[in-house]
């Protein structure tokens, strides 16, 4: 259902899905991220009946009320009532603003599925020097073959300007999210007949990518740097996972260590990655759907759709609040089947459309995936997974948090909903405020530090 479709001059080339398209961006194409387009590649143009306003730089002051660091980022838009709201009755008058698993939600579960949708803010923004950095990339970032990597490249987006599905993806994988951060987290499971399974534990990241005290030849290549230490399940307490992502990952795979308190050493763990089942999640979600996708995007075929107008969740800073405020005693927030419609909140965006296609000889429980990337953040806020047969398995959602005193826009309690079998998942609800600073030094991301923590 890819009705609305918009093209612009900018995105001539849009319907190539080859990663071995390499050419670079003319310096007048680059030129528009300072006219028609915004530092990112968005539309600084609202649409044309006004429901998407004009970016006009993002949101990058704390609203009146807001405490400071440490604090919960409360909602700016909090006394906001919703213009209408989209049920089972509604849903298939507004289907061209609504993805594929959206509409399969509706029609699922008619009776408790619901969109509030509010008034379009368009938030994002991100710090000057992400925006010079990501001008310089315009004119200079590259492919790898077979679209598996990413070189001249570093602190920004790497192509404002996408010509293909892989460069669209990439983008996601290399969005603005800070320097570094660190979060106290639970992630549950919802069974239809409400039981859950929880977890949790303490994650620290660090983004090297941006780190503003380097440069393309100086950081040591890696886009993230993630170390997890389990205090929930039981099962799971004192587990700990860290692993490295490179910009390139065709020469540098995903690195990764396992800590596990039964087997008493640390362990390479090469299986975290992919289709593999998070061991958080029972076999519900697999790793590299993770802030929607993660890692390698080398056992795909990525095509760019276009580009067009939906209804995504978007500045859900209540709903994170929520979370933090209720803590363990999260049962209203969790309704069965996905979450519960009264804390959700949806606007209209412009997003683009990327499909992915399971390369040949590559191997994968998903067949298809198609992913749905906000136009001002490049995070990916929807997906639809389809199983082999081809039949569409599991709805991706991220809630987007508007962290306005970094400012960045971040996913947090992001749900995956089982269609086959009517559970979800929620994962990284936050316990305690997200803390977004520098991040931990490179040390800190080694093996040594996994045996140092698994004494704790």
């Amino acid at each position: 259902m890819m009705k609305n479709l918009l093209t612009t001059a900018s995105i001539a080339l849009i319907t190539l899905n080859s990663a071995s398209v390499l050419a670079k961006v003319s310096e007048q194409e680059v030129a528009k991220l300072a006219t028609v387009l915004t530092p990112v590649g968005a539309e600084r143009a609202g649409n044309a009946d006004g429901s998407i306003p004009e970016w006009t730089g993002g949101m990058t002051t704390p609203p009146a009320g807001y405490q400071g660091e440490g604090t919960t980022r409360i909602d700016p838009f909090a006394d906001e009532k919703p213009l209408f709201t989209i049920n089972s009755s509604n849903y298939q008058q507004y289907a061209d603003k609504l993805s594929d698993g959206q509409q399969a939600l509706f029609a699922k579960y008619p009776e408790t599925f619901k969109m509030p949708v509010y008034p379009t803010h368009r938030t994002a923004a991100a710090p000057k020097w992400v925006y010079d950095n990501t001008e310089t990339n315009a004119l200079n970032a590259e492919l790898k073959e077979g679209g598996n990597g990413v070189v001249n490249a570093f602190g920004g987006y790497p192509f404002p300007i996408p010509q293909n599905g892989h460069e669209a993806i990439w983008n996601h994988l290399l969005r603005w999210v800070g320097q570094g951060d660190s979060y106290d987290f639970r992630s549950d499971t919802v069974y239809p007949n409400g039981e859950k399974i929880n977890g949790g534990g303490v994650v620290w990241e660090t983004y090297p990518y941006f780190n503003p005290d380097k440069d393309a030849s100086s950081y040591n290549g890696n886009i993230m740097q993630l170390f997890v230490q389990y205090d929930t399940p039981v099962r799971r307490k004192g587990e700990v996972i860290m692993f490295r992502d490179a910009v390139n990952a065709s020469e540098t795979p995903r690195q990764a260590w396992q800590y596990i308190p039964g087997q008493r050493r640390v362990r390479r763990a090469p299986t975290i990655a992919y289709d593999t089942p998070n061991a958080q999640f029972a076999g519900q979600s697999v790793y590299d759907e993770v802030f929607m996708y993660n890692g390698s995007p080398e056992r795909y075929d990525w095509k760019l759709v276009g580009k067009k107008e939906m209804y995504i969740p978007y500045n859900n800073n209540g709903l994170i609040a929520a979370f933090e405020s209720k803590n363990d005693k999260v049962d209203d927030l969790q309704a069965p089947h996905h979450l519960n419609p009264a804390y959700t909140r949806y606007e209209l965006h412009r997003v683009w459309v990327v499909e992915s296609t399971l390369a040949e000889g590559k191997r994968h429980v998903y067949g298809k995936r198609t992913f749905y990337l906000d136009e001002d953040s490049w995070a990916a806020v929807l997906t639809d997974s389809y199983d082999g047969r081809g039949e569409l398995w599991r709805v991706g959602l991220a809630n987007l948090l508007n962290a306005y005193d970094v400012p960045v826009t971040r996913m947090r309690a992001f749900s995956h909903v089982d269609l086959q079998n009517g559970a979800y998942t929620v994962n990284v609800i936050d316990r305690t405020p997200l803390k977004i600073y520098e991040g931990e030094s490179d040390k800190f991301f080694t093996p040594a530090q996994v045996r140092k923590m698994s004494r704790r």
